[in-house]
């Protein structure tokens, strides 16, 4: 009997132990944390924002502790690798906004604008043919406005259904335009119908976040002015009755955007097909971003048309610390067609930028009517009188657009000499071919193409003919009447240009139709500026190849 009490106690006593050291174990585990090692968190460099403005993108907002605190929601794959690319890779991010300004609900006005371009006289040589495609960068659209639900270009990749042997393929059938799938592998998903730079996706329509900010209409403007459906009987009719506006949304609802979303704009008009890509949008600060995609669009023959803003009397909203008349960008750079505004009367819009970057001015004060969005009336709106180089860069793009329907296989020199080089001059130009004020001067729809028809049926390379001063050959001065030449065949037309190798700058002498005795052109040397040209004849896109140095001093 001792002997069983003391095995039990024996066998007591091993238990207890036993549970002591599972409950130390336990212990251990519980106020004690192995250290493992983890792979380091990659280092990112943070962006930069413009410091040349006060905006920059707003951050998210953090929640208070009068806030209920949702779940983090499980983050989607991203609809646009391409655009993501392009955001990763800038490093600074500049502001850009829309260049319009404020109505004067005062100001009576009547339908002068096309008139002041001559466009019912270019109509008479064509309306448009809808092969040419017009990018618009801009904040969001009316996709469903009666005047360009018709208007707004289709991606062929990305609609109908897939088949066997497409990249997208599941082994059924599937509608391209929403199968969440790249079917064209551009870096964006489902993009049928423009895209919307701002939210990320395929829906580059308007409001959607403000439905009464400032920019919620302004991309609607200018679509309106740049192709709204003509000859159908509702609205409106711009320069171009029939061409294709590709929608992407650069700016957001209040008319605010930011640089990676502009450059990946241009990159993707240019990648998916535009022929010109109208900007009715700037910054006040050079943006190397922004500058290498126009370069891009540039060497791959696509016309970049830009407002050139509203600094002209220093009293616009965005110009608070720009100098009064300064150009914005992307106006600014070389080979973009920057474009100022005239109001009715021939006169330099106060509002205009202006500067040795101008190239051409079109009407921008009242504008007497364009396409419009609010959301009680978001198909059949319209909005009058309109001021702002927003509203003049559009009707240029229009042009632009109808002469590369003329000349499809043109380049961007040939385009822009043509346009620049057929205007009317107002009598502020003082009758130079070329003022800091006025550029050019007034586009004129009908010359243009005139011209552009013209050049199709001529080949031929022009000989330069080109007089010094009485004083010295190749150098200039102020006052000295300059004589050039154009010498072809009669009937060719031909234009002189100016190229300024120090900026990249171009003028030109007015588009002539040679005679017998080829085109001739007299001119005083204030319409260029104290420095050395390089002077060649053009016909078109042929050039002669050896250029008149001509230097200008003061």
């Amino acid at each position: 009997m001792t002997q069983i009490s003391k095995n039990i106690t024996h066998a007591s006593l091993h238990l207890m132990l036993f549970l002591g050291a599972i409950l130390c174990v336990a212990l251990v585990r519980q106020f004690f944390t192995p250290i493992v090692s983890t792979p380091p968190s990659p280092k990112t460099e943070p962006k930069n924002y413009s410091i040349a403005r006060a905006e920059q993108k707003p951050p998210q907002a953090s929640s208070s502790n009068n806030q209920t605190t949702q779940p983090t929601p499980k983050k989607q794959a991203s609809l646009s690798p391409a655009q993501d690319a392009i955001r990763q890779s800038v490093q600074t991010e500049y502001v850009y906004h829309i260049f319009a300004t404020p109505n004067d609900p005062t100001y009576e006005s009547t339908n002068w604008s096309l008139a002041k371009i001559n466009a019912e006289a270019a109509w008479d040589i064509t309306t448009g043919d809808g092969s040419t495609i017009v990018a618009v960068i801009d904040s969001g659209f009316a996709l469903n406005h009666d005047d360009l639900s018709d208007r707004w270009h289709t991606n062929t990749s990305e609609v109908g259904m897939t088949q066997l042997g497409d990249a997208c393929w599941t082994g059924s059938p599937q509608d391209k335009s929403t199968n969440t799938c790249d079917d064209d592998s551009n870096g964006y998903i489902d993009d049928w119908q423009g895209w919307s730079f701002v939210m990320g996706d395929n829906n580059p329509q308007t409001g959607r976040t403000n439905e009464t900010g400032d920019g919620v209409r302004h991309g609607t403007q200018v679509s309106g002015l740049v192709g709204a459906s003509g000859n159908n009987a509702i609205g409106i009719a711009t320069v171009n009755w029939d061409t294709q506006i590709m929608p992407l949304q650069a700016l957001d609802d209040n008319g605010t955007g930011y640089t990676s979303d502009v450059t990946a704009a241009i990159y993707y008009a240019v990648d998916n097909g535009a022929d010109v890509i109208n900007m009715s949008l700037g910054s006040y600060s050079a943006d190397p971003s922004v500058k290498t995609a126009v370069e891009y669009a540039i060497d791959s023959d696509v016309v970049v048309i830009a407002a050139a803003g509203n600094c002209g009397n220093g009293t616009g909203n965005e110009c608070t610390g720009v100098p009064i008349g300064k150009i914005g960008y992307p106006a600014a750079y070389p080979d973009v067609i920057a474009v100022g505004a005239v109001d009715s009367s021939d006169n330099r819009s106060s509002f205009s930028s202006y500067g040795p970057e101008l190239d051409v001015i079109a009407p921008g004060s009242a504008v007497p009517i364009s396409t419009s969005w609010s959301a009680t009336e978001p198909t059949s709106l319209y909005t009058t009188n309109l001021y702002g180089t927003s509203f003049s860069s559009p009707l240029v793009a229009s042009l632009a657009a109808l002469i590369k329907s003329i000349r499809p296989s043109t380049s961007v020199a040939d385009i822009t000499a043509i346009i620049n080089g057929t205007t009317s001059k107002p009598s502020g130009m003082s009758g130079l071919y070329y003022t800091q004020k006025f550029g050019h001067g007034i586009i004129d729809a009908e010359r243009a193409l005139t011209i552009a028809m013209a050049l199709n049926d001529t080949s031929d390379t022009p000989v330069l003919l080109q007089a010094g001063n009485h004083r010295k050959e190749h150098v200039t001065g102020d006052t000295f009447v300059q004589s050039s030449g154009c010498e072809t065949a009669p009937g060719n037309p031909c234009t002189v240009q100016f190229y300024q190798p120090s900026t990249g700058y171009t003028h030109y002498l007015p588009y002539q139709i040679a005679d017998n005795n080829g085109a001739g052109w007299s001119w005083l040397p204030k319409f260029i500026d104290v420095s050395s040209w390089e002077v060649r004849a053009r016909i078109g896109e042929a050039v002669n190849n050896t250029p008149y140095i001509l230097i200008r001093k003061g």
